[in-house]
């Protein structure tokens, strides 16, 4: 009898599943280093997984008691930071996520229970930054420019960088930054300001710009000259999804896979706060109407609290 391994299965899930989830990968994120990171997390996941259950690793053989220990082993074994799990946790969504369309099957519910808050892990609408964070954003995207091979790398790794620069310098929406023109960007010797035209409630805000995102938006400038600011592939302006992408990724690259445009938005908020900025001037650069809503900005989040809590 010919015996074969589950035939009921794709080819793709059992003949050298690992290149085709790399090609996946490659289709789906434009930066090298996100694919690498991805990669790198589902191989160790892969190695613990053939050590813990003593077979070989198929992506048909993932299942949501396996990802359970496997959290347990990260974070009371292992004892890798929230962070570091919330990092492969992204990994493994990705993963399994691509195992589901290949499969034709549901596999939604591989991942329940493992953002439990036994551990502290909670997803969180938004949160600032910490200034460790801040600190290893922008040496991310510095690193990334100065990484770059091809000048397409290079390329897009400057225009991310002025993209994540501007909205965490600048305190932008998503949507602003997609609808930003050339024209709306004025970068004189010492000083620099940013015109948000079509702003919440389609007001006009214009905001200044500090060197750091005077500095990034220039170089940026220097590579595109099409009448939107920020373009991806033939000069078409980016959708907020591929900000929004973009973003994510390069939270990954700093083990904050869930860092959001809103997240850099926030961070912006509480900086100006921490520099005892009257409220009344953080709302006016948010655009926001309201006060009060820039009021619940700066209420503390629950990782603000426990996190001020831990260093107590």
């Amino acid at each position: 009898m010919n015996n074969q391994t589950n035939t009921q299965l794709p080819i793709t899930l059992t003949v050298h599943w690992l290149d085709q989830f790399h090609t996946h990968l490659q289709n789906t994120y434009s930066a090298s280093a996100t694919v690498r990171t991805a990669l790198q997390h589902i191989n160790v996941f892969t190695k613990w997984f053939e050590a813990k259950f003593n077979s070989p690793f198929t992506p048909e053989a993932i299942t949501n008691y396996a990802l359970r220990q496997y959290q347990k082993h990260s974070l009371d074994e292992a004892r890798v930071s929230p962070n570091t799990w919330n990092s492969r946790l992204w990994a493994l969504d990705i993963f399994t996520k691509w195992i589901e369309a290949e499969r034709g099957a549901s596999y939604s519910d591989l991942l329940v229970g493992c953002k439990n808050k036994e551990h502290g892990i909670r997803p969180a609408a938004y949160r600032s930054l910490t200034d460790k964070e801040i600190h290893d954003l922008m040496q991310q995207l510095e690193r990334n420019i100065r990484g770059s091979i091809t000048t397409f790398d290079y390329q897009v790794n400057v225009r991310d960088a002025a993209i994540v620069t501007l909205m965490l310098k600048a305190g932008l929406r998503v949507a602003e930054v997609a609808a930003l023109d050339q024209t709306d960007i004025t970068i004189n010797e010492r000083s620099g300001s940013v015109k948000v035209r079509n702003g919440k409630g389609s007001k006009e805000r214009i905001l200044p710009l500090n060197l750091e995102a005077r500095n990034a938006i220039s170089e940026h400038r220097k590579i595109s000259t099409a009448a939107a600011l920020f373009g991806g592939k033939n000069s078409e302006r980016l959708s907020t999804r591929q900000i929004e992408r973009i973003v994510n990724y390069i939270g990954a690259q700093i083990h904050v896979p869930e860092m959001s445009p809103h997240w850099l938005r926030y961070t912006f908020a509480k900086c100006l706060e921490r520099a005892s900025t009257p409220i009344a001037t953080i709302a006016k650069a948010l655009g926001h109407a309201n006060i009060e809503t820039t009021k619940k900005y700066l209420e503390a989040s629950y990782a603000e609290i426990e996190s001020a809590m831990e260093r107590m």
